[in-house]
């Protein structure tokens, strides 16, 4: 690669200069979600070293190649798009995504109204992005006139494959996976948004969706007197191969062995409210039962994060995944947000265990409400478990590797949560501690492996309540259940944070699985249960269910007659 300098000749002392433009520009480019911090908590951007990274060399870049007009126009465009998201973090609390892109763009005048009778309480969005951006543009502008820099062309080709990633990955990827992130930072969120909505929603036509039939819920206050309530959430749980559940090898010992000594504990097979990560969790977090209630999500009005606080509890979100998932789940509601982000040596070095070293250095309060999410049986199962001193019980290679590495992923969570419940023993007062999966898992029937799928492998979760020091009757609202939804889970937490969800809409041993993506026509499969197991119906899209009202309202009832 050639590079020449301009001003003059190659020194040691043109590079620094270079180097240290570069880390100048990385900081300012990182600043605007800073600055807003000192307004507002609404902009919970945390700093992520592979982000920082790969930010810092593209500033590199944008210094090498020597072309003031394209560096600027490429500021100018994201200084567009920070103000917009910076905007939106202000505005709602939570950062602009692809479809909140179209939204505001079908609705210009109203979006400008609205900017312009609100500019004196969000004006701190503006500034936070005019005063970074702004010195940025005049640093570029001015200093090359008068400093020598190194320079080579051959920058752009970086300066091309980071403006063009994000779009070309939005033409094999859905919009679920450009789900902007409340931790990440603004411009990281930016590109990702405007990159789904210009490859997938800028040039397609709006599909309308019948508005969905049914009541809207009723929120009462309700005495709280529960000092800790802790939710573990491990990816891709699937009931079926945990011992507990019957399963021939024995993949949960030290489980079965707690729960046999708590035998007022109650072990449900359950029914995961969605076939992906990015879906189930919102729902299980915001207890919504019926489809297309996508302004329940947004809101947040049913949020159990929104509860707790409400409750005095304090908020904790530990998770061994990626912040992004965070989206739609009640952030701004959280005291606590701790996610792989934010140690990635760690999580690298023990995946989940880090997770127990995370909780024991928690500063908890008086009363908290803590969620743990898990990465353990996520595929490639072997890798779940890879750094454990101890040998896996069943052999990861051969013609059974996958299956036998799924099991062993099993028994590593086993131990995992055997230590979160020893840890959730040494609490005092009355507590309650449940164990789920986000989703099941298709473990090689039909030769299918994985999720995503609305079937019932993936709909299979396992649902374990534990109370210590409560009410006899604490669980008496879940005894009767046959299976145990994460709709009723979460209506059953959010009592236990003091809130209870009066749901007009509720029809007993009727359940409803949401298919791969959150905010649009999604699939979606009504389950029904019956004296002989459950039956999951044929998957319909939203548009379809809606189109007869009656008929989508009530599946079970005309399966039934």
């Amino acid at each position: 690669m050639h590079i020449t300098l301009r001003r003059g000749g190659e020194t040691g002392a043109a590079w620094l200069r270079l180097l240290a433009l570069a880390s100048l520009s990385c900081l300012l480019l990182l600043a605007d979600d800073f600055i807003q911090q000192l307004f507002t908590p609404a902009n919970r951007a945390e700093l992520e070293a592979g982000w920082v990274a790969g930010l810092w060399l593209f500033c590199l870049a944008l210094w090498l190649c020597n072309l003031r007009v394209l560096v600027v126009a490429i500021l100018l465009l994201f200084a567009t798009m920070q103000v917009l998201q910076l905007a939106t973090v202000s505005f709602i609390g939570e950062p602009l995504s692809a479809i909140d892109i179209r939204s505001l763009l079908r609705e210009p005048g109203e979006v400008w109204e609205t900017a312009r009778h609100s500019l004196a309480e969000h004006w701190p969005a503006l500034a936070s992005v005019l005063v970074p951006y702004g010195l940025l543009i005049g640093v570029h502008w001015v200093l090359p006139k008068h400093v020598a820099l190194p320079a080579s062309r051959w920058a752009l080709v970086l300066i091309a494959v980071v403006l063009l990633a994000k779009p070309y990955r939005a033409t094999y990827r859905n919009l679920d996976s450009f789900t902007p992130g409340p931790t990440r930072s603004g411009l990281h969120n930016s590109l990702n948004a405007f990159s789904a909505w210009a490859v997938r929603l800028a040039f397609k036509p709006e599909l309308a969706v019948p508005q969905a039939p049914y009541a809207p819920y009723r929120l009462n206050a309700v005495p709280s007197t529960a000092r800790h309530v802790w939710l573990v959430v491990a990816d891709s749980l699937r009931s079926e191969r945990l011992s507990l559940y019957g399963y021939a090898r024995q993949t949960t010992p030290r489980l079965d062995a707690y729960l046999a000594g708590h035998p007022s504990a109650l072990v449900r097979p359950g029914i995961s409210a969605g076939v992906a990560t990015d879906v189930s969790l919102p729902y299980l977090l915001n207890p919504i039962r019926e489809p297309g209630q996508d302004h329940r999500l947004r809101s947040g009005e049913v949020n159990l994060f929104r509860f707790a606080r409400e409750a005095g509890l304090r908020t904790h979100w530990i998770s061994s995944q990626e912040s992004r998932l965070l989206a739609h789940l009640g952030s701004r509601y959280l005291d606590v947000s701790i996610t792989r982000e934010d140690h990635p040596l760690r999580f690298l070095q023990q995946q989940d265990r880090a997770l127990l070293g995370i909780l024991d250095q928690q500063a908890f309060a008086e009363r908290n409400f803590v969620v743990l999410n898990l990465r353990t049986a996520h595929l490639p199962y072997a890798r779940n478990y890879l750094n454990e001193a101890a040998q896996a019980p069943w052999p990861d290679n051969g013609p059974q590797a996958q299956a036998n590495a799924y099991d062993n992923s099993i028994h590593y969570l086993d131990g995992l949560l055997a230590e979160v419940l020893e840890r959730f023993e040494r609490l005092e007062g009355e507590r309650y501690l449940v164990i789920t999966g986000d989703h099941g898992q298709r473990l090689g029937e039909n030769g299918k492996w994985g999720h995503n799928a609305l079937v019932p492998e993936v709909t299979d979760v396992p649902v374990i309540v534990v109370a210590r020091e409560a009410p006899p009757q604490a669980l008496d609202a879940l005894l009767p259940e046959r299976w145990v939804s994460h709709y009723e889970i979460g209506h059953w937490l959010a009592s236990k944070l003091g809130t209870r969800i009066d749901n007009p809409n509720w029809r007993a041993g009727e359940y409803f699985v949401h298919g791969k993506l959150l905010f649009s026509d999604n699939f979606i499969q009504p389950v029904c249960e019956t004296p002989a197991g459950l039956l999951h119906m044929k998957p319909l899209q939203l548009s379809e269910m809606f189109a007869n009202r009656q008929a989508s309202a009530a599946p079970c009832e005309m399966t039934s007659n």
